[in-house]
């Protein structure tokens, strides 16, 4: 099953797939990346992807001045595609937080989802209205979930059954 979940920033998109990892990587190998929003002074600064096989980490994007932006942000596309090449591809389950603006602005990371959409078992975590040639083929072919404050539990948990099998 191909899942994709989205709904507005701060929904709780990642915290779903942090839930589904947690419940399920001791019954199957999980990898991927998901990609954590850091604050200073209660403020969002910028986004940090982290590699759910290594632990590692890359800044995504921050806020400040640079060649790629997205809205306040800095978009570290170099950074970014390092990452990837280390990401491992080869698990029961891929995760993938998220398929967004920032993300987009590398033509490696489209190329990268575009050869894991044949893969059986896949949640991606997606932006709600960008209309990228790539989140238009991931909302034609996977299973897309909406979330919010209402459904989101109910959602991880229906997600975490699917995978189970």
């Amino acid at each position: 099953m191909r899942i994709a979940v989205t709904g507005r920033p701060g929904v709780g998109k990642t915290t779903l797939c942090m839930r589904v990892y947690e419940s399920l990587k001791d019954k199957m190998t999980i990898a991927g990346f998901v990609t954590k929003e850091l604050r200073k002074d209660g403020r969002r600064v910028g986004f940090k992807l982290i590699d759910l096989s290594s632990g590692r980490e890359e800044w995504l994007a921050r806020v400040g001045e640079g060649r790629v932006r997205v809205g306040k942000y800095a978009v570290n596309v170099e950074g970014f595609e390092r990452f990837l090449e280390s990401v491992n591809t080869k698990a029961d389950l891929i995760i993938i937080d998220e398929v967004g603006p920032m993300e987009l602005k590398s033509e490696k990371f489209v190329g990268f989802v575009e050869r894991l959409m044949d893969k059986e078992k896949l949640l991606f975590t997606i932006h709600l209205k960008s209309k990228h040639r790539l989140l238009e083929r991931i909302r034609k072919e996977f299973r897309v979930y909406v979330i919010d404050e209402a459904n989101r539990d109910k959602v991880a948990e229906e997600i975490i059954e699917i995978f189970e099998g």
